[in-house]
């Protein structure tokens, strides 16, 4: 009697009365107490056993040795402490006692002929272009003495200027201005480009007497690709309006940087 009020009772039947209960859903609700309860007990074992197998296999590390090997066990309480060493500090001079300094022999300098430089300085291209525009300016200069005279009206016919009376004009304009008229017209190698190869050249040239620029020389370069470049545009300048000294035409010479940058 209480197993049909069970059976009356129980859902899975209700829900699967007319249908087929031979597999499918119906067999799963069926067993599903019992997998659930299979799994629980299962997990539990292997757990206990993940926790309880390295104890159990901890106890027996101590007496596996490998081929003929003599295993030893040794205790640590058994070890002697290591002695600690007393260091004894050195006792003081007695109060009375004389210092002894040390005595340094004293030997009389030698005087030589030669004297080796101590410090030797590279100088560096800025300081050459410095240098030179000193000494070539003192040396030319502007002064009235008969012995540094040499030409007409006291005027050097070879040796360039860097300062004149009038001073040399690219266009009505200054070196800026030809500066600017060169960087237009520069050609930046595209192997240059690929090189990665950029900074700024430093050169110097001259403007003669009738206005065309000469000794144009490159004075710090980044590349010859790119000097060369630099060099060519300075020399396709036009003629320029010369610089003159007591109303004549003389050489000026010039120092001018481009800057190449992509």
């Amino acid at each position: 009697m209480f197993d049909n009020i069970r059976n009356i009772f129980d859902l899975d039947d209700l829900i699967f009365e007319n249908r087929n209960r031979e597999y499918g859903a119906y067999q799963l609700r069926k067993k599903y107490n019992r997998v659930v309860s299979a799994g629980i007990i299962m997990a539990t074992a292997l757990a206990a056993m993940i926790v309880i197998l390295p104890f159990a296999f901890a106890g027996r590390t101590d007496h596996v040795v490998s081929g003929n090997l003599t295993y030893i066990p040794v205790r640590m309480e058994s070890l002697e402490p290591p002695s600690e060493r007393v260091i004894v500090p050195p006792a003081p001079p007695p109060p009375g006692s004389e210092r002894v300094q040390e005595v340094v022999k004293y030997v009389p300098p030698v005087v030589v002929d030669t004297i080796m430089p101590s410090d030797v300085k590279t100088a560096t291209t800025d300081d050459l272009m410095a240098q030179t525009t000193r000494e070539e300016t003192d040396a030319i200069g502007f002064g009235s003495d008969e012995e540094a005279i040499s030409g007409q009206d006291g005027i050097e016919s070879d040796e360039p200027f860097f300062l004149v009376e009038v001073m040399p004009s690219f266009r009505g304009g200054d070196i800026n201005k030809f500066r600017e008229w060169v960087q237009k017209r520069t050609n930046y190698p595209q192997a240059a480009i690929e090189a990665g190869l950029q900074g700024k050249v430093y050169m110097t040239f001259i403007i003669e007497p009738d206005g065309s620029v000469s000794n144009v020389t490159v004075v710090k370069g980044v590349a010859p690709l790119i000097d060369n470049e630099a060099v060519k545009a300075i020399q396709a300048s036009p003629r320029w309006s010369p610089g003159l000294q007591r109303g004549q035409p003389v050489r000026v010479r010039y120092s001018m940087w481009l800057n190449f940058v992509f």
